[in-house]
């Protein structure tokens, strides 16, 4: 999660953890195309990292650098 939290906050998205321990969740707030702002909420499911956005949908994928480019994509077009 910490390579998570340094790749959004290397981009300036402003980046707050939430919980301790296992249950430490990270919230990243996006500016959607419509000028809004969305929260994605990451948090680990074993080696696989969960998004959850303000609706309650999820996805599971891995930690790669081009997933979580793919979620900055994804949350910046709702």
């Amino acid at each position: 999660m910490k390579k998570i939290s340094d790749f959004y906050d290397g981009l300036g998205y402003p980046v707050v953890w939430q919980g301790e321990g296992s249950k430490r969740k990270l919230e990243i707030q996006f500016k959607s195309e419509s000028g809004y702002f969305v929260t994605a909420t990451l948090s680990s499911r074993g080696e696989d990292v969960v998004v959850k956005d303000e609706w309650g949908r999820e996805n599971i994928f891995k930690a790669t650098k081009s997933n979580l480019e793919q979620i900055k994509g994804w949350s910046e077009e709702r």
